[in-house]
């Protein structure tokens, strides 16, 4: 059924010549009968991890505890112009322990649970094609004791909607809707997992729509923040499940325009609930904190001290989230322009907005006998970027060493360095 990738294909023939049946599994049909071709494969075998590994001594074991050895046959490729690609899968490789049905069996979904290999045959033991071919998502087995069992499952079928545009089968819809206060207490980093990965599908919208009918995004967002939800921030999460998917699929940008329906309050804490990695939070709490900040830069003096002060990573995902939010929300561009033209600008004339772009360092100032301390010098190219803010043409030398002596001895002049003084 399924056309394999050549180096998949290999590794799956050299296992069954050494008398190991083996089979391919998980997610790589999937994208397969969705007419794309798979780059991560994992296969199922019964050859020990020993065994797997003494087949191919290049293997990696990346999963001790579960036994999964990975052959990485991903290599670089150079362009005509120089540029260079990656191309080549990934394959995962596990241990069956009993026969590949009951290896299905655990699978959760039924169009999950489905195995090719072609020397043999492809094994549907659950009638997981014609589930595709009708486009639903169907339990194994009882859907209110898989739920029971393993509460995530619930997650990972909006993940499979959010990927596939499949509906739910009424009875797992109807058991979601009877168990998801299950997750309410669950462990956080796999729940966390699922909304990242159901953040970037192809249906993000249809599956938030219909996480909060089942009354899964009390999951989370937590369940306080969603009972106090305001009816503009309801509102705002149909219009974001209206018009997501015409946004680029990027993680961070939206998650940025999940939380940001809400409130700095409400958002934050929903932020919190999530246990982000630090880099994430950082920017998550920049789209609660900085998105009203940025659309009253009024020109370019305010433009470059936001840059200097936020620096351009942070601007840059704030920028790009507003404009995702012009698309959800159907917003002017005038903004969005005005920063553009901006940045356009800066770049266009070589402009100076951090410190690494004066014509002067801590070395020059103190060796202008201005001040003695490092840490002071550089307070002073702090505060004199300011001129050049306000003037490209101020960084220069000279006049830069003028404004650090007079800023070391003037505290007022320095606190009040961004105003315009009229002669």
């Amino acid at each position: 059924m399924i056309k394999f990738d050549k180096d998949v294909h290999n590794a799956l023939k050299a296992l069954e010549r050494e008398g190991f049946e083996t089979y391919a599994v998980g997610s790589c049909i999937i994208v397969w009968l969705k007419g794309e071709a798979p780059v991560d494969w994992d296969l199922v075998t019964k050859a020990s991890t020993d065994e797997i590994m003494k087949l191919f001594p290049e293997g990696k074991l990346v999963d001790e505890k579960n036994g999964i050895v990975r052959l990485d046959f991903t290599r670089d490729v150079e362009g005509e112009e120089g540029e260079v690609s990656v191309e080549g899968s990934m394959c995962d490789i596990s241990t069956m322990t009993g026969t590949i049905e009951e290896e299905l069996s655990g699978y959760g979904f039924t169009l999950a649970a489905i195995a090719d290999n072609p020397e043999r045959t492809v094994i549907d033991p659950y009638k997981g094609l014609d589930d595709i071919k009708n486009k639903l998502i169907r339990s194994i087995g009882d859907a209110d004791e898989l739920f029971k069992a393993e509460p995530i499952r619930m997650l990972q079928a909006m993940r499979y909607v959010s990927d596939l545009g499949f509906d739910l089968q009424k009875g797992m819809y109807e058991a979601i809707v009877r168990n998801w206060r299950l997750l309410l207490n669950h462990s956080i980093a796999p729940i966390r997992q699922e909304l990242e990965l159901i953040m970037v599908g192809t249906y993000t919208g249809k599956a938030l729509n219909m996480m909060a009918s089942t009354g899964l995004m009390a999951a989370i967002f937590g369940e306080e923040v969603s009972k106090k939800m305001t009816a503009g921030e309801m509102q705002a999460f149909v219009t974001l499940c209206d018009n997501i998917d015409k946004t680029m699929p990027l993680r961070m940008r939206r998650l940025g325009l999940l939380y940001t329906i809400f409130n700095e309050k409400r958002g934050l804490e929903a932020i919190s609930r999530m246990n982000f990695d630090i880099n994430t939070e950082s920017h998550l709490k920049d789209a609660m904190h900085e998105m009203i900040k940025i659309q009253f830069l009024a020109n370019d003096v305010e433009f470059k001290r936001y840059l200097f002060e936020h620096g351009l990573k942070r601007y840059n995902y704030v920028h790009n989230l507003s404009k995702a939010q012009r698309i959800v929300y159907d917003q002017s561009t005038t903004k969005i322009e005005a920063r553009n033209h901006f940045m356009h600008q800066i770049k266009e004339n070589n402009e100076a907005v951090f410190i690494e772009d004066l014509l002067i360092d801590g070395n020059d100032i103190m060796e202008a006998g201005i001040t003695d301390n490092p840490d002071e010098a550089e307070n002073l190219l702090h505060l004199v970027i300011a001129k050049v803010h306000q003037d490209c043409r101020n960084n220069d030398r000279a006049y830069l060493l003028k404004m650090a002596k007079l800023y070391q001895k003037h505290k007022w002049r320095a606190n009040s360095r961004y105003v315009h003084w009229q002669k």
